[in-house]
């Protein structure tokens, strides 16, 4: 309880608990179900701020290992522990699937692209009443070609899940883009 009287609203998992035992679980529950998985992939996660750290996350033969520290990686995600907070509590507008790919029955498995990529797109998803949701995503070390994407934190949201068309939401200026486009359209084509 705080000196208010309210419960504490402090959240009581912290990274380690999250990238070292609740998302290999997760991984392991979507193996066994089935689902649709990267085969071999390496993921860093770098949480900034205080109580951040990083974690790599390696992806190999349908088992996933995490471990605190730092590595290469195919994909480097890099956000604000407060921001890694809001997503895994789905506070502020935030959304697991902000931090973890969710998988569509439509949407190939593109592993083998992925690993071809080079290039960090950074993503700037507004909230209402609030700092934007910042989620930088470098692929195979490369901080070239840049691209920022900003757009409403829901509309990102509704196009991760295929209820927004991304093309729709660029030409209808609801997706504002700086940088290079033709990194951009190459992230695109990877849920074709």
């Amino acid at each position: 309880m705080s000196a208010s009287g309210h419960a504490d609203e402090t959240p009581t998992v912290t990274p380690e608990q999250f990238f070292e035992q609740l998302l290999p679980l997760g991984f392991a529950q979507q193996v066994e179900a089935n689902a649709a998985v990267p085969r071999d992939f390496t993921v860093l996660y770098r949480l900034r701020g205080e109580g951040g750290g990083e974690w790599l996350i390696t992806i190999r033969d349908g088992k996933m290992e995490s471990r605190k520290g730092s590595g290469e990686a195919v994909l480097t995600v890099t956000v604000s522990v407060d921001d890694w907070r809001d997503a895994l509590l789905g506070r502020n507008g935030a959304s697991l699937a902000l931090l973890v790919p969710q998988g569509r029955p439509a949407r190939p498995e593109a592993t083998a692209r992925v690993q071809t990529l080079r290039g960090t797109l950074v993503q700037e998803l507004l909230r209402e009443g609030g700092e934007p949701f910042r989620l930088e995503m470098t692929f195979n070390g490369a901080a070239e070609p840049r691209t920022v994407v900003k757009m409403k934190l829901q509309d990102f949201l509704d196009m991760t899940a295929g209820a927004l068309n991304g093309q729709e939401a660029f030409m209808t200026g609801r997706m504002r883009v700086d940088g290079d486009m033709g990194f951009l359209m190459q992230l695109a084509a990877l849920t074709i």
